[in-house]
């Protein structure tokens, strides 16, 4: 169960909510103002705040984005409890870092599903990948949109390893395992060569990564990435695969056929020319310049350097 903290001026809807959740398990603490709400939350440091939009003090909007941008506080989950159902509102809402909301008037079953929804996320935020001890999809989108919120400028890295499956093919099934752990050492190991300290480093699954920098940084840890990945990968293949830039294995019909040599593809979004409202839309930019970085004998980077959609 979570602990709770609920910011709303109302107080019988408030005691309503903290009765109800308390009888589902969690602990909760209520305050009816905004002013001190982040006082108490750097206090209690709770899982979960839910936080109503017109308060007096401090709007929720408001607490939502200092919560963000709190070291303490940025990784909680925020449920805005919002009486303007409208999808500007709500919009503005999550773009302030909540992670979810729930109209006004509310039956307090939604609230309950509303807060076991999200405390599923939070969990799934904190699961690692068993194979790489890295964090996943959902960990690296919430660290965007907390870095978002927090109006800092950042590049997101998403790291594809072409040739990963016929290299594979051609060793045994054996061989998946330890390639893909030794991929993500080289990716962790160049953020700590090149003093990279405000990083983000997850494993997307597969031979697929993803790594969040500053704005300043991403240039040089990509090609530091790059020429690492490259010189590491160089005596898994013999000379004669080496000489002709390919190997052969079969392809999923049996029949023989030439791959290219493992190289990185990577694509880069960053937020330098546009605003970017959520990391869905990072995310969904990301997989539009990975297929535009084509290795050619050796990894290869594109970087998305558009200042609107097209």
């Amino acid at each position: 169960m979570s602990n709770i903290l609920l910011v709303d001026d109302d107080v019988d809807l408030a005691e309503l909510v903290r009765t109800k959740l308390s009888a589902d398990g969690h602990d909760v603490i209520a305050i009816n103002t905004g002013d001190g709400a982040f006082e108490l939350a750097k206090k209690v440091k709770p899982d979960i705040a839910l936080l109503d939009i017109m308060l007096p003090g401090m709007t929720g909007y408001q607490i939502c984005r200092r919560f963000r941008k709190d070291p303490e506080l940025y990784t909680m989950g925020v449920l805005l409890l919002t009486a303007f159902g409208d999808e500007p509102e709500v919009i503005h809402g999550l773009e302030q870092g909540a992670d979810d909301y729930l109209s006004k008037p509310f039956r307090l079953e939604a609230l309950s599903e509303k807060v076991v929804s999200l405390q599923k996320l939070l969990d799934a935020v904190k699961q690692r990948n068993p194979l790489t001890n890295l964090p996943g999809t959902e960990a690296v989108k919430r660290e965007v949109n907390h870095l978002l919120a927090r109006d800092m400028q950042i590049a997101t890295c998403y790291i594809d390893v072409i040739g990963f499956k016929a290299y594979c093919a051609s060793r045994g099934k054996d061989s998946q395992v330890p390639l893909v752990q030794s991929i993500a050492k080289i990716v962790h190991e160049t953020i700590r060569n090149i003093k990279l300290y405000e990083t983000y480093l997850a494993h997307l699954g597969g031979a697929h990564f993803a790594t969040v920098t500053l704005l300043e940084d991403y240039e040089r840890y990509c090609t530091s990435l790059m020429r690492e990945f490259d010189r590491q990968m160089r005596p898994l293949y013999t000379e004669e695969e080496l000489e002709k830039g390919a190997i052969i294995t079969s392809n999923k019909h049996g029949i023989p056929a030439e791959y290219p040599l493992m190289a990185l593809a990577i694509g880069v979004s960053h937020n330098k020319h546009r605003k970017f409202k959520s990391a869905n839309k990072m995310f969904e930019i990301l997989a539009q310049v990975r297929q535009l970085a084509q290795p050619n004998g050796q990894s290869a980077v594109f970087v998305d350097r558009r200042t609107v959609d097209r």
